[in-house]
């Protein structure tokens, strides 16, 4: 049983909570790799080879990562077979006034008419400021969003909003999912999943492409 996420990251932050749920994952018995569609080419990933499927996605412009769209159309009959999530991460579901993050479904609505199938869990996580690492175009692009969410943001001040605690819960809960669904298929999917020699180690090949960040090749 192995899971995957697989996200695309601009800022870094979506990156940053990728990583987090893979490694909340793996602490929960769900042995989870990370796939960044930025720096590999998505069309290289075997996405059948995993028992579980998770998605990241930072919204800009109120549109999520293409690649990671493109992903789930072309998979899109695999991923109905399996345990899937999807999460967003966007600056707009904060409340300035409150000074804290909250999250709100309805930002990620409008995927369900661009996708053929709906992830078993969807979630969207408030992100981050990061005017250190931006270049001078995207950190004013950045700071002009800010203030049109209403709220105070200055460009030498770096400012994170993500509620750890909510990621950590959301890959939680996605853990016992993918567990629960693996022990009632388990003896159906024993039969299923024999592979050749060969179709075994190119699934042992292409792991450890995915898990050291290089090209996928056969």
């Amino acid at each position: 049983m192995r899971a995957i996420v697989i996200y695309a990251s601009c800022g870094g932050q979506t990156r940053r909570i990728a990583q987090r749920v893979a490694k909340t994952m793996t602490q929960h018995r769900v042995p989870t790799d990370t796939f960044d569609v930025t720096k590999l080419s998505v069309t290289e990933l075997a996405v059948n080879f995993y028992d579980a499927v998770a998605f990241g996605s930072p919204i800009y412009f109120g549109e999520h990562d293409r690649r990671i769209l493109w992903c789930m159309r072309e998979h899109r009959h695999f991923l109905a077979s399996v345990p899937t999530a999807f999460f967003s991460v966007c600056l707009n579901i904060i409340n300035a006034q409150e000074e804290r993050c909250h999250t709100d479904d309805g930002v990620t609505n409008s995927m369900r008419t661009r996708i053929p199938f709906q992830p078993s869990r969807r979630v969207t996580f408030a992100g981050a400021l990061r005017y250190s690492e931006y270049g001078w175009l995207k950190k004013r692009i950045m700071h002009s969003l800010a203030l049109k969410s209403g709220y105070q943001s200055e460009l030498g001040h770096d400012r994170e909003y993500t509620d750890w605690d909510q990621v950590d819960s959301f890959a939680v809960g996605f853990a016992e999912e993918v567990k629960a669904f693996h022990d009632r298929s388990r003896g159906v999917q024993r039969l299923a999943n024999v592979k050749r020699p060969a179709e075994a180690k190119w699934h042992n090949i292409h792991r450890s492409a995915v898990q050291s960040n290089r090209p996928v090749s056969h």
